[in-house]
């Protein structure tokens, strides 16, 4: 009985996707090769133009992302902090080390971004990349950024916690709700604090040539959209998010309805009160909250009064009054 064409040939690559993921396992360079190979796919089957979420870290992409997902767009939608050469390099580099173990996992992060950076050199015959990016105040952007790349269980004692961190080189050790003023020194030291006012100079202008600061911010409507021959950006304060979703949304994807479906929220963590306790308790330094509120991206993106409501904000979390932010 003869086989068909057809038959034969989904046989064959059925036999092929096999071969390959048995070699993924045992094999970093085959591992990658799949991983892009699904990507390839992906972005063959869902031919709509492809959505990049191209944010710096903890600024509700994730939030964007789960929301995205539930509209059943024909676009693929992907997720990424770095798109430069070099970044993607040194961290593919630094993860390699997790190949093979039950971290693996971490890899796929590097793999995508290696992967879009090909697509964006290449093009896109015709379709443009739809970015969207959010923003939000460097400060609390930074503190939630310091935990989100902790280790954090629970201890048997509900008052502590047992952390550690590969990504920040930080050995396990106990930390309890009074002595939090222990990772005040290594928040400081450890965190690359300049990232969010770096973000749309060092990545989006560098990868896709898109200048926000070229023109003036919408401040009042929260979000502004930007086009290029490339790619057009959709930009959202998230401070705003929650108003100016449905309406940005849909001026930017044609989408009616969208709703936003809450995800990755650190006061619903397992950190939850050492979070709370050290948002409190840390004192910063004058010279660290003028450099933030002094900088382009802050007089760019918010307005004076609202510069100045975080200025004491943060001056009276300086000086133990204990006000709380989220």
């Amino acid at each position: 009985m003869k086989i068909g064409f057809k038959n034969y040939f989904f046989k064959f690559e059925k036999n092929t996707l096999k071969w390959l993921l048995e070699l993924a396992q045992k094999n970093y360079l085959f591992a990658k090769y799949y991983y892009t190979y699904k990507r390839r796919r992906e972005m063959k089957r869902l031919n709509g133009s492809p959505i990049i979420l191209f944010q710096m870290g903890k600024v509700g992409s994730k939030t964007i992302q789960k929301s995205l997902k539930t509209l059943d767009l024909n676009m693929p939608v992907y997720h990424s902090h770095l798109l430069t050469k070099e970044r993607i390099a040194e961290t593919e580099q630094n993860r390699k080390k997790f190949f093979g173990t039950q971290r693996q996992s971490y890899l796929q992060r590097p793999w995508l971004n290696l992967f879009l950076r090909k697509q964006i050199d290449k093009g896109l015959d015709g379709r443009k990349w739809k970015i969207i990016t959010l923003t939000r105040e460097p400060i609390a952007r930074n503190i939630s950024t310091f935990f989100e790349n902790l280790e954090v269980r629970c201890h048997r004692d509900p008052n502590k916690y047992e952390i550690k961190s590969d990504y920040y080189d930080i050995k396990p050790m106990i930390i309890g709700l009074k002595d939090v003023h222990r990772l005040f020194e290594l928040f400081f030291d450890r965190l690359n604090h300049d990232a969010p006012l770096e973000f749309f100079d060092n990545q989006l202008k560098r990868v896709f040539g898109i200048d926000v600061y070229a023109t003036e911010f919408q401040k009042k409507e929260g979000f502004k959209i930007y086009e290029d021959e490339k790619a057009d950006v959709l930009l959202i304060r998230l401070e705003n998010l929650n108003e100016c979703a449905a309406i940005a949304f849909k001026e930017f994807l044609d989408v009616d309805n969208f709703k936003l479906i809450k995800k990755n929220i650190g006061a619903n963590k397992v950190y939850a009160a050492l979070y709370e306790k050290f948002k409190r308790d840390i004192i910063l330094p004058n010279n660290y909250i003028e450099k933030i509120y002094s900088s382009k991206f802050m007089r760019h993106f918010y307005t004076e009064e609202e510069i100045k409501r975080f200025r004491i904000l943060w001056q009276r979390v300086s000086s133990k009054i204990g006000l709380s932010v989220s």
